[in-house]
């Protein structure tokens, strides 16, 4: 391994620890210790073990001796294991406990594969598993694609996959089919696969793995040995497990167990609120969850009504869209009600015809001062019938949108010299002849049209050809992609108006050599709203609009009271009190089962 290789692979370590192990993993226990899981053996959950699909009930299961550890079992298993659980079986404890393991053998032994957790929920359909690893590897750990291939194609790390459940349901036959191509393909290289147990089962396809376990129930001894680890104070909840059968089955699974166990530490800011004998699993979130909201009261920046309300309907927005994470780029007018989604799409039209309006007053000015009555209203009329344009149609001169109805943020930007050459090339000869038709049209104008739009023309077909928008590959910090739309516009607009000054000046400097002098205003005037308009223009395409807009729609919905105006405080906030999970710049549920309840809220 020589030293560029050997920094790679440092680099990629540290941003498995970081995101993942650090950032998703260890948090999601709440500081609490790691549960012994229980495992057993499932065959006929093998698409290749020959065992009939009915044999699926847990008397069919080969139970493995309690204590087993996960990494045990994944090298028993040839490194090429399916772990199927029920919702909040200790999934995450497991994942926890294996990543922790691959980690530590990864950084004493270079030989050793490194371990990179992917989240299934992304797949769709039309890529095979390989092409779908590189692309995760490039977005979510920032590899470059050609070092990608080559790590997944030599097996350099184990790729862990986890929630197949959470795929699109329609895209879900064909994740399936291309995890086992991909098997097929690379028989030599360690995997490892996540599902609910009841959506793998109604899968019709199957994995072929290797080995196939599912998590077991909490038995009462450990749950007694868990509970009697943590102190006297939760004598109490030991005692009403002991006495009530629904209350200790609904503890067998390690998730509603951290939720018991956090309810019973932490009492309400006031009132009973001792764990009762009729515990339901939405009476216990409904406990979890208001003593979550009020947890270090201290900070008390929302009242916890509101953090429950607000959370209600951001579940809701997350489960209509189909993604278990969050990103304030996800925001869109379409979360408004019917009337303010309308009135949005009004504010945006309006936005645009009033900011390129604005670029006619300078010139404007500039005539009239210099006395130039008719060359005045010639341009505001010019001005007006150009800024209205692009607010009734969502297109900014030919190619760029600018759309009303939704919020497109341009996260990053890209640059290709060839499509530059051949946009500024037709845009010179598109300017030329439309400047040539105006001298035609009116032969006592003194504009130098075919100079000024050519330069115009070059420069703004240049930019919608050769300047290429994209998002950010990893979102580190929340909102990073709207502020990013925002320093793009801004340098977008200067770059294009400096640019379209510059080329416009030159080729009227020598339409002048060449044809003889004309009057300096006019030909000033015009120059500088062309200027102007495109630079300003180009600055709302590629991301000022876009972050105009989010701060309008943050603006509704606080009006509204359906979300804070500063949503990523508040999202902070509610991941304080482990409502949340934060990862890199979006947030999580710290579960799917805590996601439901918020989504089944009224």
């Amino acid at each position: 391994m020589n030293e560029q290789e050997y920094h790679n692979r440092t680099v990629m370590l540290r941003r498995v620890r970081t995101v993942w192990l650090e950032g998703v993993l260890e948090e999601s226990l709440h500081g609490g210790e790691i549960i012994d899981l229980g495992f057993a053996y499932r065959p006929a959950a093998l698409g290749n073990s020959g065992v009939p699909s009915w044999q699926q009930a847990p008397e069919y299961d080969y139970l493995l001796p309690v204590g087993t550890r996960i990494e045990d079992v994944f090298a028993a298993a040839g490194r090429v294991l399916l772990v199927l659980g029920e919702p909040g079986a200790g999934k995450t404890t497991m994942l926890l406990q294996l990543v922790s393991h691959l980690m530590a053998e990864a950084e004493t032994d270079p030989a050793r594969p490194m371990p990179a957790v992917f989240s299934l929920a992304g797949y769709t359909d039309g890529r095979t598993l390989t092409q779908w690893l590189v692309e995760q590897l490039a977005n979510n750990y920032e590899v470059p694609r050609k070092l990608g291939q080559t790590w997944v194609e030599s097996g350099q790390f184990v790729p862990l996959l986890d929630g197949l459940d959470e795929v699109d349901p329609t895209h879900r036959p064909a994740c399936a089919g291309a995890i086992n191509e991909f098997r097929e393909r690379h028989p030599g290289i360690s995997l490892l696969v996540t599902a609910r147990n009841r959506d793998y089962q109604a899968l019709a396809m199957r994995l072929n793995m290797d080995k196939a376990i599912i998590l077991q129930p909490l038995t009462p001894e450990q749950i007694d040995i868990y509970l009697a680890r943590r102190g006297g104070r939760l004598d109490g909840l030991r005692a009403s497990l002991a006495a009530d059968l629904t209350l200790s089955e609904l503890a067998q699974t390690p998730l509603m167990l951290s939720i018991m166990t956090l309810a019973a530490n932490r009492p309400p800011e006031s009132g009973p609120a001792a764990l009762g004998n009729q515990l339901s699993r939405t009476h216990l979130f409904d406990v979890y969850v208001e003593r979550m909201a009020r947890y270090r009261s201290s900070n008390m920046s929302y009242a916890p009504s509101d953090t429950i309300d607000w959370l209600s309907w951001l579940a809701k927005q997350m489960v209509r869209a189909g993604k278990p994470m969050f990103f304030l780029e996800d925001m869109q007018p379409g979360w408004l009600p019917g009337t303010d989604r309308d009135r949005f799409g009004r504010y945006t039209r309006l936005l645009i015809f009033a900011l390129l309006s604005l670029t006619t007053l300078p010139p404007v000015l500039w005539l009239l001062f210099d006395g130039r009555w008719g060359g005045a209203v010639a341009m505001l009329a010019g001005g007006i019938l150009a800024a209205g344009l692009p607010a009734l149609t969502g297109r900014f001169l030919l190619r760029s949108r600018l759309p009303t109805q939704r919020i497109e943020t341009v996260e990053s930007l890209g640059w290709s010299w060839p499509w530059a050459a051949m946009g500024g090339g037709i845009g010179a000869l598109i300017g030329l002849a439309t400047g040539t038709l105006m001298v035609w049209l009116d032969r006592w104008t003194t504009i130098p049209w075919p100079a000024v739009l050519a330069a115009a023309g070059a420069v703004q077909m240049m930019i919608e050809y050769a300047l290429l928008r994209g998002d950010l590959r990893l979102r580190t910090t929340p909102g990073q992609g709207v502020e990013q739309s925002r320093r793009n516009g801004l340098m977008t607009a200067a770059f294009v108006g400096v640019a379209t000054g510059l080329a416009g000046t030159l080729a009227v400097l020598v339409t002048v050599l060449v044809g003889g002098s004309r009057p300096l205003a006019p030909v000033s005037a015009w120059l500088l709203w062309v200027t102007l308009y495109l630079g300003l223009g180009n600055g709302l395409a590629f991301g000022l609009l876009a972050y105009l807009q989010h701060r309008r729609l943050r603006h509704l919905l606080d009006d509204q009271r359906l979300f804070p105006v500063d949503a990523a405080d508040f999202l902070n906030f509610s991941a304080e009190r482990n409502l949340l999970r934060k990862v890199g710049g979006g947030y999580t549920f710290v579960h799917a089962l805590l996601l439901d309840y918020f989504n089944d809220r009224p």
